[in-house]
C-alpha cells in the first residue's frame, strides 16, 4: 500500500487514485455516460423554476437530432440516429469522449448470438430476471420498462458487434456477483473504450457530427416544445442549434454538490471514482422545461470506504464490503446488520446512509477471519498503516474499547456497551438484536482494536429525469414535453433506491437500449413527422 506524503509524492500504492481491483472496477461495469455541460448557472429548486438566461450566439447550426453527452447511452442514440438518416450532432463538455463508459467492463444480455454460441445462460428468461427484480423492490419498479431492455438486449448485442464494438466472448456472472450467466466482457480485459471508441468511429462514418469541449447550457422552448439548444464553445462563442429533438445524456449528477447537498450527501469526505464532470446539466435543464425530477427517489452507484485511502486498495476492498465487523454510530449504539451486503453489495451503502455518522469497528479476531477467508497476509499491517497516518483524522488504533472511543471522538462507555453486547451475540452465536448470519457474528476480544469511519465513494447517480416507455421526457402528470428525450443514467428508471447487481451490468445495457429507443424515437416523432 502506498501514502501521499506532503509533497503529494505515493508510497506503495495505497492512498485514493492508486491502482485497481478487479472485483471493484468491475462495479464500474455497470454505468456509463458523460456529462455535457459547466456546473448549473441557474439554482435547481425543487420546482425547476429559475429565469432563462438570455444569450446572443455566433453561430447557428441545424440539424435533426442532438444528442447531449458522449457516454455509452449517448454514443448509441448518436449511432441509432446516423443509421436511420437523421442529420445528427453528438455534444461533448470535455475534451475526451466516452465519460464513464470507458470505466464499463461489459454488458448484461439474454439471447445475444454470442451466447448461443457459447451455449451459456441460453435458458434465462425475462421471468427469471424480473423475479429477481421487483421482488427485491416490493413491485414499485416499472416492469415495462425493464421488459423492453431485456427484450432487446441480446439484439443489442448483436447490433454492437455490427458497429466494431469488441467483445471478448467470456460470457459469465460477473465475478459471482450476478444471479446468472449474462454478463458480455468487452475485449481488453473489459475496456469500455472497445465500446466507445468503434461506436464513435461508427458515428462519424455515417455522416454524424461529433463536437468536444462544447457544452450544452440551455434548452430553446418555443410554446411548449424544445427546439433545440445552446451550446458554449471553446472560445467561450455561443452556439445556437436548432434541432426538431434533443436526447439528454449527460452522466447524471454525482459531481454537483449543491444537488447532493439537497438529497442529503455530505461529500466532505467522498470520493469519485468516476470520469469528471457530471454535474447534473441533464437534470437542470429537463427541470428547467417542466419534467417530473424523481432524482430523489432513484439511486447510485456507490460504495463505502474511508477518506484518503485508495478505494481499490486491498484493504478497502476487504474490510468495506460488510461481514464480521461491528457498525455503530456517532453515538456508538450498533445500528444494522453488517452482513447486509452479502445479498446486494449496495446495501452496505444503503445502511450506512440511514445514520448521521457511521463507524466499523473491528479487532485481531475480525482481522484474522479475514485473513482466513481471503489469503490477503498483509491485511493487519497495511491497517497499521492506515492508522498510522489518519488521513481525514478518521482510522484509529487502541489497545482498548474506551481508548478507541476517545480517539473517535464517541462516548467511551455507550461504544464500550455495544461491544459488550456484541460480543453477548457472538458467544451465543444468534444475533438477537439484527439477525447476522451466525459464520459472521466474530467477537472483538483481542487487541489491538481499529475504528474506521464510513465514508462514501461514488461512481455515479442512475436516474433522476423522468421519461415514459420512448424515452421521452414527461411532466409529473406524465405528459410527454414534445422534442425532449432523457437516456442512460440521465434518465434511468429501472431502479428505485438501489442498484441491485444482481443482473450485472442491468444499467449498462439499458445506457444503449434507451440510447436506441430515444433516437429511434424521436426520429419517428419529430424527424419523419
Amino acid at each position: 500500500m502506498s501514502f501521499v506524503n506532503e509533497q503529494g509524492v505515493s508510497r506503495r500504492r495505497f492512498l485514493q487514485g492508486a491502482g485497481l481491483a478487479a472485483a471493484s472496477v468491475a462495479a464500474a461495469g455497470m454505468v456509463a455516460g458523460c456529462a455535457s455541460a459547466d456546473k448549473p448557472e441557474k439554482e435547481l429548486s425543487d420546482t425547476g423554476s429559475s429565469e432563462v438566461k438570455a444569450y446572443e450566439p455566433a453561430e447557428t447550426m441545424d440539424v435533426d437530432i442532438v444528442v447531449v453527452g458522449s457516454g455509452s447511452s449517448g454514443v448509441a442514440a448518436t449511432v441509432q440516429a446516423a443509421e436511420l438518416g437523421a442529420k445528427t450532432l453528438l455534444l461533448e463538455k470535455s475534451s475526451q469522449t466516452g465519460g464513464n463508459g470507458r470505466l464499463t467492463e461489459g454488458m448484461f444480455a439474454i439471447n445475444s448470438q454470442m451466447q448461443k454460441e457459447k451455449g451459456v445462460g441460453a435458458d434465462v428468461t425475462f421471468t427469471d430476471i424480473i423475479a429477481a427484480e421487483q421482488e427485491f423492490f416490493n413491485y414499485r419498479i416499472n416492469n415495462l420498462l425493464w421488459k423492453d431492455m431485456v427484450d432487446a438486449s441480446g439484439d443489442n448485442i448483436d447490433w454492437m458487434a455490427s458497429h466494431g464494438v469488441q467483445f471478448s466472448g467470456v460470457v459469465d456472472d460477473y465475478h459471482g456477483l450476478g444471479k446468472f450467466d449474462c454478463f458480455h466482457w468487452f475485449d481488453n480485459n473489459g475496456s469500455g473504450s472497445c465500446y466507445i471508441d468503434p461506436m464513435l468511429e461508427s458515428a462519424q462514418q455515417l455522416g454524424a457530427t461529433v463536437m468536444t469541449e462544447t457544452p450544452a447550457v440551455d434548452l430553446i422552448i418555443e410554446d411548449g416544445k424544445v427546439v433545440g439548444l445552446y451550446a458554449e464553445k471553446k472560445d467561450g462563442s455561443i452556439l445556437q442549434v436548432n434541432a426538431k429533438a434533443v436526447i439528454l445524456t449527460s452522466g447524471g449528477y454525482a459531481q454537483n454538490e449543491e444537488i447532493m447537498g439537497e438529497r442529503g450527501w455530505d461529500l466532505t469526505y467522498s470520493h469519485n471514482n468516476g470520469v469528471e464532470g457530471h454535474d447534473g446539466d441533464g437534470l437542470r435543464m429537463a427541470i428547467a422545461a417542466g419534467a417530473h425530477d424523481v432524482s430523489r427517489e432513484r439511486c447510485f452507484l456507490r460504495e463505502a470506504y474511508s477518506f484518503g485511502i485508495d478505494f481499490f486498495a486491498d484493504m478497502s476492498q476487504t474490510i468495506h464490503r460488510g461481514g464480521p465487523e461491528l457498525y455503530v454510530n456517532q453515538d456508538g449504539e450498533r445500528y444494522t446488520n453488517e452482513g447486509c451486503g452479502s445479498f446486494v453489495p449496495q446495501c452496505v451503502g444503503n445502511a450506512v446512509h440511514t445514520q448521521p455518522q457511521s463507524y466499523m469497528v473491528l479487532s485481531k479476531d475480525i482481522i484474522d477471519t479475514f485473513v482466513e477467508r481471503s489469503g490477503y497476509e498483509g491485511l493487519q499491517a497495511d491497517m497499521d498503516d492506515a492508522a498510522a497516518q489518519c488521513p481525514g483524522d478518521n482510522i484509529y488504533k487502541a489497545d482498548t474499547i474506551e481508548e478507541l472511543a476517545k480517539l473517535q471522538g464517541l462516548e467511551p462507555a455507550m461504544l464500550k456497551a455495544s461491544v459488550d453486547r456484541y460480543n453477548e451475540l457472538c458467544d451465543k452465536g444468534v444475533d438477537e438484536d439484527f439477525n447476522k448470519a451466525s459464520e459472521d457474528m466474530v467477537a472483538l476480544k483481542t487487541a489491538p482494536f481499529y475504528i474506521f469511519r464510513q465514508d462514501m465513494a461514488f461512481w455515479t447517480s442512475i436516474g433522476g429525469i423522468d421519461t415514459n416507455r420512448k424515452m421521452e421526457v414527461v411532466t409529473p402528470r406524465g405528459e410527454a414535453i414534445p422534442g425532449l428525450y432523457a437516456a442512460g443514467t440521465d434518465g434511468c428508471n429501472l431502479y428505485r433506491e438501489t442498484y441491485t447487481m444482481s443482473i450485472p451490468a442491468s444499467c449498462n445495457a439499458n445506457n444503449c437500449n434507451s440510447g436506441r429507443t430515444a433516437a429511434k424515437s424521436a426520429f419517428e416523432t419529430c424527424v419523419k413527422a
